[in-house]
């Protein structure tokens, strides 16, 4: 993802994601605010796939911004290679939870 970061199909934090159309992935850390979490959680309806993950920080450490909660992934090569990751794992084994519950 830190070379996403540096081509822009990485957008780290949350003013960035508010921002951005077209994202196919938003990853959210577990310590979010749950107000944040269930705005976040609406992007679902233009087909943007949402999930916590107990932790963002090695990820967002890797983009140079350790204090983000919030990391979108535009659609696009980088998205495509997520997806293809997300499927070839075994449900809960991937590190992060789709959480439908507020959706």
């Amino acid at each position: 993802m830190a070379i996403g970061g540096k081509s822009g199909d990485t957008v780290v934090g949350l003013s960035g994601v508010r921002r951005t159309r077209e994202l196919a992935y938003v990853f959210i850390d577990g310590g979010i605010a749950a107000n944040t979490l269930r705005e976040l959680e609406r992007l679902r309806r233009s087909g943007t796939e949402v999930y916590r993950v107990a932790s963002l920080e090695p990820m967002t450490r890797a983009l140079g911004r350790e204090d983000a909660l919030v990391v979108g992934i535009k659609r696009g090569g980088l998205a495509q290679g997520i997806a293809g990751r997300l499927a070839d794992r075994p449900e809960g084994e991937s590190g992060c939870v789709q959480d439908e519950s507020t959706s």
